[in-house]
């Protein structure tokens, strides 16, 4: 099983991009950043908090079934959660509604 890499590019465009690397595209935008990152097998519950805006409550309850650690050591496989943290949006309200 290899390294896995994640690829992040911005580009500034109105338009959806043909990409060329350290170039500028022509009629879109600029190339404005590319980064490469190495994701470790297997991530932790406040690995996972750092880059998504979800409490650590809900995190866990979320990715429950993708838990490869125990009750208490909370770790996950960044392969299988990452997408999900991504698609998923939370919008978690808790108790009555206010009445003024």
């Amino acid at each position: 099983m290899g390294i896995i890499k994640k690829y992040v590019m911005v580009i500034e465009s109105d338009q959806a991009p043909q990409v060329f690397l350290n170039d500028t595209i022509p009629n879109v935008g600029t190339v404005i950043e590319l980064k490469t990152e190495q994701l470790p097998n297997r991530v932790d519950a406040s690995w996972l908090q750092e880059r998504f805006n979800i409490s650590r409550k809900a995190l866990i309850e979320k990715l429950r079934i993708f838990n490869k650690g125990s009750d208490t050591k909370h770790l996950y496989d960044p392969k299988e959660v990452i997408p999900i943290l991504e698609n998923l949006s939370v919008t978690v309200k808790r108790g009555a509604r206010r009445k003024n």
